[in-house]
């Protein structure tokens, strides 16, 4: 294996200067933490994986806070790591490269915990990719004592059952107050002599919300359906808990992120204002998974703010959490704010809004919110759809929330719709392009022109732990033929509406996944020996692919993606703490398909919907 100052070596030599955008793999950044000789003195080496590229993986705010966690503990260091392109890859393979940290440069087989944030489905691929460009077994049961611990996080361990042969141990839940214990008993277990196989058995047995996934055992039915899933060791728990960070208001954050040195998708300060939300649309993984609801003060906002500005010198402030909107003190924090950055030409940007209460707020916040464009996710056309997956939006609100914009001087709204919901009907579908153009049209009322109107169109993704996790996904004809009704009635008329689809068959691929069980793993390898990697990328995924993969293994995908699943079946999921009720969430599915009838009866306003049993409902 390279020693670290070869392996940096070879990077600047034989790397840099034979692929397309080499500042992306150049490292140095300002405010990096690690510097050379940190990794060789550090009691535990930790490399933190983000399966896709730098671009994306520097945008992403929970790798910057797990390198700031990691690194302010004594006796470890932290290295990032993310994957390289495919020029990159083909050079590194040619000419024998391994995988290496982006901070100094080190082996990545040389760390003792490589740990993933798996953000979404589709980067099952490039995991494996990253492992084998480390020289890691692909497989937990391959790998030897001189093997990195594979640890799992994000989102998709809350499903991890397709990837589960994959990974060693996953962190379900919050990963800042989960990470300082887990490394400080990893150091103890080596430092006493265990082996590998005896820390991953210590470790399941020590934290609730530790998965181990070679440790339990799962059967199935003769028809394909799980029979039961069981710890194979003594002293393991049957349900995975979830850690959840209580005081949010003293959380980590990276008061001093790290620079990119090349172009990356948010290019700004981003701030998590708040963490969960108060809503709980039944579609919505986040909503269900990050419960409680929980926000920073005013002023602790404003410090870390200040902070973030001072150590990187951007003019753009992001307010982030699922509704930024639902922010208690959203009017005072966007004042202070403003009084604190106006004068230095920083501007703030307020995504994840939501129509009722964020629009009617926006005159008093013109001064401090850049007015190019206006995000809101709508998702439903039909007030009657939006009551049914708990949405509480209406026309009214929305149509007055917009006017009240375009008058502040906003001039670009965009528009997130999903289709594919049960009880969908073509009226719906239609109500996507008539709101858009009602919405565009709308500017005109003011005196002024026609909005742009910018409408994203994606395709519902049934996900574990919500309400529609028994329902079935639309088919590619569905879809297919909902995108051509919208493309019909637009047609070649001049309006203000742009359309963007996302890509149906990868949509359909992310919901095998997303509810998939073990024997997907398969698959997923079968799909990377032919060449699937970075899909999430369009000039990358190949359907062909995967669909050789399914037909090589066996596996129809059609079973996972398009079967309404019985209350009473066991999910590849249900070991894993959900934070809801198994009972509250089918009673929250039950109602989507009660409410969703184009001739169900009569049903209570949305505000009394949203605020009703379902959401009053408490946590386990």
């Amino acid at each position: 294996m390279d020693t670290s100052n070869s392996l940096a070596r070879r990077v600047s030599t034989e790397l840099l200067g034979r692929v397309n955008q080499p500042g992306q793999y150049i490292a140095g950044e300002i405010n990096q933490r690690v510097r050379p000789g940190d990794w060789n003195r550090a009691d535990v080496r930790v490399a933190l994986a983000f399966p896709d590229t730098y671009a994306i993986g520097m945008s992403h705010l929970g790798g910057q806070i797990l390198y700031e966690v990691c690194n302010n503990l004594t006796g470890v260091c932290a290295e990032r790591v993310f994957c390289p392109w495919t020029d990159a890859e083909h050079v590194m393979r040619s000419r024998g490269i391994p995988l290496f940290t982006w901070d100094t440069r080190q082996p990545v087989g040389s760390a003792d915990l490589l740990g993933f944030s798996l953000q979404v489905e589709l980067c099952a691929a490039t995991v494996l990719n990253m492992l084998d460009l480390a020289g890691i077994p692909l497989r937990a049961e391959q790998r030897g004592p001189s093997d990195p611990l594979v640890l799992a996080g994000g989102p998709v361990a809350d499903n991890l059952e397709p990837f589960a042969p994959f990974f060693d141990l996953a962190v379900i839940g919050d990963g800042e107050e989960a990470l300082p214990v887990l490394l400080s008993a990893y150091r103890d277990l080596r430092l006493g002599g265990a082996s590998r196989d005896e820390i991953v058995t210590a470790l399941a047995r020590r934290f609730d919300w530790i998965y181990a996934p070679g440790l339990y055992d799962v059967r199935y039915h003769a028809d394909g359906r799980i029979a039961a899933v069981t710890p194979n060791v003594p002293g393991l728990p049957e349900r995975i808990r979830r850690c959840v960070v209580d005081d949010f208001e003293h959380a980590p954050v990276p008061e001093r992120p790290l620079v990119p040195n090349v172009e990356t998708v948010h290019d700004r300060i981003s701030i998590e204002v708040m963490r969960g939300c108060p809503h709980l649309c039944r579609f919505c993984h986040a909503g269900h998974t990050k419960r409680p609801a929980r926000a920073r003060s005013v002023d602790r906002i404003c410090e870390i703010a200040e902070a973030g500005y001072r150590a990187t010198g951007k003019d753009e402030i992001g307010l982030l959490s699922l509704s930024t909107a639902d922010y208690p003190e959203l009017r005072e924090l966007v004042r202070r704010l403003s009084e604190q950055f106006n004068d230095r030409q920083v501007s703030l940007s307020v995504p994840s809004l939501r129509v009722d209460q964020m629009l009617s707020d926006i005159p008093a916040m013109v001064s401090g919110v850049r007015k190019g464009g206006l995000t809101i996710a709508v998702e439903a056309a039909r007030d009657r759809l939006r009551r049914a997956i708990g949405k509480p939006i209406t026309d009214e609100k929305l149509l007055a929330g917009v006017r009240a914009a375009y008058e502040a001087g906003w001039r670009t709204v965009k528009l997130y719709f999903m289709v594919g919901f049960p009880g969908e009907t073509a009226d719906d579908v239609d109500g996507i392009w008539q709101l858009a153009h009602r919405i565009s049209s709308l500017r005109r009322e003011i005196g002024q022109g026609r909005a742009t109107v910018n409408t994203t169109v994606s395709w519902l993704v049934p996900k574990a732990h919500t309400s529609l996790q028994w329902a079935p996904m639309a088919t590619k004809e569905y879809c297919f033929e909902a995108r051509g009704r919208l493309k019909d009635l637009s047609g070649t008329r001049r309006t203000g509406v742009r359309w963007k689809f996302h890509h149906v068959e990868r949509s359909i691929l992310e919901g095998v996944l997303a509810r998939g069980d073990r024997r997907l793993s398969d698959v997923i390898e079968a799909a990377w020996r032919a060449g699937a990697r970075l899909d999430a990328w369009n000039e990358q995924f190949d359907m062909l692919r995967w669909d050789q993969a399914f037909h090589q293994i066996g596996i129809d995908p059609a079973w996972y993606v398009h079967r309404e699943r019985a209350f009473d079946e066991i999910l590849p999921w249900d070991h894993i703490d959900a934070c809801l009720r198994r009972e509250h969430l089918w009673r929250g599915y039950r109602r989507v398909l009660e409410h969703a009838s184009p001739t169900s009866p009569a049903s209570p306003d949305l505000e009394t919907l949203a605020s009703g049993p379902y959401d009053a409902d408490p946590t386990p």
